[in-house]
């Protein structure tokens, strides 16, 4: 079978170096319900070092309705913006490379821009956390799970998605120029924040005109390795949140910038006396520094950034030795 000619929505899967995990996100896409004339996939590849080449062409001959994209420009806002350009659907949903989509996940999004009136921009759904590694006692779901409720309802101002269960007309991300380069994930390097960019740019241009749609019926399910069950992987992350949210800013006016300069030093002096006075008997320690101290991480690296002090935090490998997927074959 060709890839449809005319597909109504196209799966835009971005990878790097996931060569173990990407045939079973890539078969998830490939068993979903919706038939399969009405959707393509285009898996663009980020620069890959691994097997991710073979894997995806021995998938292609089987399964023609794949399309490899090949973008040498690391960077996750590469990718995407390359997988645009190539998709020719109406409709754009992205899905990342570490995740599963549930069996009717296209159908409920493409139900969402067809019975959802007004039609939507952007939809998205919920995302569930499953486990590559037997899941430490103190570790709970809502650190990775990703929901706005258990209704469908539209976003409101401010509101965004999650990259990896998210998808737009594809005139909207034409419209307002795509995904900044300059954020998200590079390679092997934790960062993040591409996506909610791309969202507060268009709030900001369009205000409240913008229709974005939540449907908690269109899930995808995020593998979690075990490197991100650990407390400094949170922390790192809290602090790069700051540090894109800093980035971020600097499309402000200088007294907005400085207003969140001064609002972020209150701000980190406040959630710093919180996280003591929440220090209690019975509370597990690793809970204790993620709920608490994540804020505080936040704010000291946005406040480190404005000062030109920038971490670059390297993830751990994307399989390792504990994982089950790591030595199926």
């Amino acid at each position: 079978m060709l890839a449809p000619p005319n597909p109504i929505i196209s799966v835009i899967l971005c990878t790097y170096n996931r060569a173990q995990l990407l045939p079973k996100a890539l078969n998830s896409i490939l068993t979903q319900s919706l038939q399969r004339s009405a959707y393509e996939i285009v898996v663009v590849d980020n620069g890959s070092t691994d097997d991710t080449l073979a894997v995806v062409k021995e998938l292609q001959s089987s399964c023609p309705t794949i399309v490899l994209v090949s973008e040498p420009n690391q960077g996750l806002g590469h990718a995407r913006n390359s997988g645009c350009k190539q998709a020719k659907g109406r409709y754009v949903a992205f899905i990342d490379d570490d995740c599963l989509a549930v069996k009717d996940w296209l159908q409920n999004v493409l139900d969402c821009y067809k019975q959802v009136r007004p039609e939507p921009w952007s939809v998205g759904g919920l995302i569930v956390p499953i486990y590559n590694a037997p899941k430490p006692p103190w570790f709970k779901d809502s650190y990775e799970t990703d929901s706005w409720g258990e209704e469908p309802r539209f976003l409101r101002k401010g509101e965004s998605f999650t990259g990896c269960n998210m998808s737009f007309k594809k005139g909207v991300i034409e419209q307002y120029g795509g995904f900044d380069a300059g954020l998200d994930m590079k390679g092997n390097c934790l960062s993040l924040a591409g996506e909610t960019e791309l969202y507060r740019r268009i709030w900001s241009a369009a205000g409240t005109t913008c229709i974005f749609y939540y449907s908690p019926r269109a899930v995808i399910h995020h593998v979690i390795d075990p490197y991100k069950m650990t407390v400094s992987y949170q922390l790192k992350r809290a602090v790069t949140a700051g540090q894109v949210s800093y980035a971020m800013a600097q499309a402000e006016s200088a007294f907005r910038r400085s207003v969140l300069f001064f609002g972020s030093i209150v701000m980190l002096v406040w959630q710093s006396i919180v996280a003591l006075t929440h220090i209690r008997p019975g509370r597990k320690c690793p809970n204790w520094a993620i709920e608490e101290l994540y804020p505080v991480a936040s704010h000291c690296g946005r406040l480190l950034a404005y000062f030109g002090v920038q971490f670059t935090f390297r993830q751990r490998p994307i399989v390792d030795s504990r994982s089950r997927w790591a030595n199926q074959t």
